[in-house]
């Protein structure tokens, strides 16, 4: 499954030939656009040290159908990352406490409960919203005396969430998206036999663990002096421990990564329940920039709005469209008003000053990749 690198000399070359052989080992088995490989061998790696982190990103599995290699890929993560546990149906219970005893890499596989209602859903959505980050849940555990005591279980350790369609938006926001694809003609997958890659992981496993040790110091020194000021909040939060390991083992690569983490955080965007008022901050600056002008009339504005056959605003209200009284509630939440602007006839009338959206754009719509450096990455 994976080629030996116990020959390669310690430092960095060594934890540049691991991150090659996982980033070849997924490419070889599964059908995975550009950039995913790097983000799966560096996440991989990075369960090893994962206590190293405030906060440990999860890995969202995704496909629109089935047969896409969600489960293969799962597969994969399981025996490469740090003591990989694949499951399904287990309950909160179960969950939590085989995270106190163990801490493994924890892999849900036909995740799709999580999607429904129900007590059972909604204490195991719970106990995953908590345990990206170190928190604990407390429950009541009898004692030798006969008496209750609360104990608390811990919930921190690295998450793999594997289902058919898209994850609660609370989940959806700590996860890292792998969403997957039919292989084409153009793919040239590997048959992949488990027990057989069981066997050939072990020393690799070794290995892994081996530079582990060796080079944790250095992750977390990283990991505590750097920002990712490219990304906003809780993204830079999330890719954090993965530039991180980049920093220590692939240097050379970290613009590289810096791309494809713009690039997923603007896929997550664009798939959050809000994504109404997203298309419509995008689709306002466009016509800013399309006019190049500083203000509009709202009339102007609704009019143009209208006019984009792709976004939703002529269907608007039933097919009426969206009108002066719609986009203002829309654009209530960003704190963004009509305001009275004077014309070059003297006119008054209601409309947007493109100043009123700028920290707006900021703030919602993902900077493009190429227009943004990496900085202190």
């Amino acid at each position: 499954m994976t080629a030996s690198v116990r020959n390669c000399s310690r430092g960095d070359a060594f934890g540049r030939e691991i991150v090659n052989t996982l980033e070849a080992t997924f490419r070889r088995y599964t059908a995975l656009d550009a950039g995913l490989p790097l983000v799966l061998a560096l996440w991989t790696l990075a369960t090893h040290l994962f206590q190293c982190f405030d906060a440990f990103p999860y890995l969202a599995i995704t496909s629109p159908t089935k047969r896409c290699g969600k489960t293969r890929l799962a597969e994969i993560v399981e025996l490469l990352a740090a003591r990989g546990l694949r499951t399904v149906g287990a309950s909160p219970a179960a969950i939590f406490r085989s995270i106190e005893l163990d801490a493994p890499t924890l892999i849900i596989d036909e995740a799709e409960a999580l999607t429904t209602k129900g007590e059972r859903s909604e204490a195991l959505r719970e106990v995953l919203n908590a345990g990206y980050h170190g928190q604990f849940v407390l429950r009541c555990e009898s004692s030798a005396n006969g008496s209750y005591q609360p104990k608390k279980f811990k919930t921190y350790c690295p998450k793999v969430l594997v289902l058919i369609g898209e994850l609660p938006e609370t989940l959806a926001d700590r996860c890292i998206p792998m969403r997957m694809r039919r292989a084409g003609p153009e793919d040239k997958i590997q048959r992949f036999r488990y027990s057989r890659a069981k066997r050939e992981v072990r020393r690799f496993q070794k290995e892994v663990s081996s530079w582990s040790a060796s080079e944790q110091k250095r992750v977390k020194r990283y990991y505590r002096n750097c920002d990712l000021k490219f990304l906003k909040d809780r993204e830079e939060e999330l890719w954090l421990p993965l530039f991180s390991v980049c920093a220590v083992t692939a240097p050379e690569r970290r613009k590289e990564l810096a791309t494809v983490a713009q690039q997923l955080a603007a896929v997550k965007i664009s798939a959050e329940t809000d994504e109404i008022s997203i298309t419509l901050l995008r689709d306002i600056g466009e016509i800013f920039a399309r006019t190049h002008q500083e203000r509009l009339p709202t009339s102007a504005l609704v009019a143009d709005l209208n006019d984009i056959e792709e976004s939703p605003w002529k269907r608007w209200s039933r097919g009426k469209g969206l009108d002066p009284r719609w986009l203002a509630r829309l654009l209530r939440p960003f704190r963004v008003h009509p305001r009275n602007l004077r014309m070059e006839n003297d006119k008054i009338v209601k409309g947007y000053e493109r100043v009123d959206f700028a920290d707006v754009w900021a703030t919602y719509l993902p900077a493009q990749p190429a227009a943004t450096p990496l900085q202190s990455a």
